[in-house]
């Protein structure tokens, strides 16, 4: 599972476009700091912006948090005194379109703890131990699976394949602004005499917006599925 995952995560950025149908997908990886603003996706008929940020420090491509050879955000999932602390990340996107439009999101995640031992006989080391760590489905407040929470205002509606959708529809000619993620839970470690433990999150995420009128058509799913 873990070499599946990492052969899958080196995506950084992709934008399907299909005229007056059109379908947006941006595999949240790629970062560009344009005036202090959050990363935008920008087609004919769509601007996607996205924020993320750690104590409203907005992550860009320059930041020590992005990681440019996997394509992700690192977050320290463990030490609260860290600046890219768990509990500090928030997620928001704007969407601006011409038309009327659906939106859904899928966020992807690797959580990794990495165990350390110490005083080691150097005869005999002991390598680091690496797991990727999963978790249960801890209720509403959470992302499915997951130890970060949502935004208290999002409110979606999920299929089996982990999406997130938005129940409402989004406006034409406005900026509708999207708050996802609002903090998350630390993973606990372990530190003693023989080990110590840290663990760190790597995550994207992929938004998904087309035009209202054919969702059903696009993401091939049932026309009463917001009913």
């Amino acid at each position: 599972m873990l070499s599946a995952l990492k052969s899958r995560i080196y995506i950084s950025l992709i934008i399907f476009v299909l005229v007056f149908g059109i379908t947006l997908i941006a595999v949240y990886a790629y970062f560009q700091a344009q005036e202090q603003r959050g990363i935008i996706i920008q087609t004919g008929d769509f601007e996607v912006e996205m924020f993320v940020s750690f104590n409203s420090v907005v992550v860009n491509i320059n930041s020590p948090y992005y990681d440019r050879n996997l394509g992700t955000i690192i977050v320290n999932a463990y030490d609260e005194t860290s600046d890219n602390y768990v509990g500090n990340l928030e997620i928001s996107v704007a969407v601006t379109a011409i038309v009327p439009a659906r939106v859904r999101f899928k966020l992807q995640e690797q959580w990794t703890l990495t165990r350390t031992y110490l005083d080691q006989n150097p005869l005999y080391p002991i390598a680091d131990v690496i797991e990727v760590v999963y978790h249960s489905n801890y209720g509403a407040e959470y992302y499915p699976f997951s130890l970060l929470k949502l935004a208290p205002s999002f409110a979606p509606i999920y299929d089996l394949q982990g999406y997130a959708y938005i129940s409402e529809v989004v406006p034409k000619e406005v900026t509708t602004m999207i708050d996802f993620i609002q903090s998350g839970d630390a993973y606990f470690v372990r530190d003693n005499e023989i080990f110590y433990e840290v663990c760190y999150l790597h995550i994207d995420l992929m938004i998904d917006v087309v035009q209202a009128n054919r969702f059903a058509e696009l993401w091939n799913i049932d026309p009463s599925f917001y009913n």
